[in-house]
């Protein structure tokens, strides 16, 4: 079963899987291995210990690639903010080929504080810093935290949008603006988010997608598969 750590601005994933289909997510990505991981963006191969990828990019992870883990990262977060700043500037993805943190081989049997641990340290290596977001519109930051708390997880754009007192339009305009994410994507990044919450802790799958704003377990699995390349079954069995 891969393992799954939730932080505030991003998920460890160290995963029971080596290889996905080509696909794409709202996240931004950051594989890290102590050996050169593998992935597919468009027609090229890339090999670096440490690769970042802007999100809505489309890649693939290829068989025999030596990821020791992932990570999902927020993209309305600071840390993304700093990774398109300082590293992709513009681009779909950076290599950074040189092993600037200690990433353990059998980091999967490693306790999550220490994981955590080894995050934070490459972060700091590379000059990232985790703190707060940069102050926000007011209205972008009630969103953001009432869909994070799980107040608003289920509401469709329109629905928040009447919260909000704006239109649908001005909204939608609004939030990628401010968040660099359509609002719809970053209600259904954190939609899989809290189902893989559950799911990981003995959950099942129908109860699942019920509780995090999926229509049906079949709808929260065709999702799963569209934005992962993989099953939900593979990623946590």
């Amino acid at each position: 079963m891969s393992s799954l750590i939730f932080q505030s601005s991003y998920i460890v994933i160290i995963p029971s899987y080596y290889k996905t289909d080509i696909h794409k997510r709202p996240f931004l990505h950051l594989f890290a291995g102590k050996k050169s991981c593998r992935i597919t963006v468009g027609k090229e191969n890339i090999w670096g210990n440490i690769i970042l990828l802007d999100s809505r990019v489309r890649h693939a992870v290829e068989a025999g690639n030596n990821c020791a883990f992932f990570l999902l990262i927020d993209p309305t977060s600071i840390i993304a903010e700093q990774i398109r700043e300082q590293y992709i500037k513009g681009g779909s993805y950076c290599n950074v080929s040189d092993e600037i943190a200690e990433i353990s081989e059998d980091i999967q049997n490693l306790p999550e504080n220490e994981i955590i641990r080894i995050v934070e340290n490459m972060f700091l290596a590379m000059g990232i810093s985790t703190g707060k977001n940069n102050v926000r519109d007011e209205r972008i930051e009630l969103i953001i935290s009432k869909v994070i708390s799980g107040e608003w997880l289920s509401y469709s754009v329109k629905q928040i949008a009447e919260k909000v007192f704006l239109s649908e339009s001005r909204l939608t305009h609004l939030f990628k603006e401010e968040a660099g994410i359509s609002l719809k994507s970053y209600i259904l990044m954190r939609r899989m988010e809290y189902a893989y919450r559950l799911i990981s802790t003995g959950s099942k799958i129908t109860w699942a997608a019920q509780e995090s704003g999926f229509s049906s377990s079949a709808h929260l699995a065709y999702t799963c598969k569209k934005l992962t390349g993989v099953s939900i079954t593979d990623v946590l069995k």
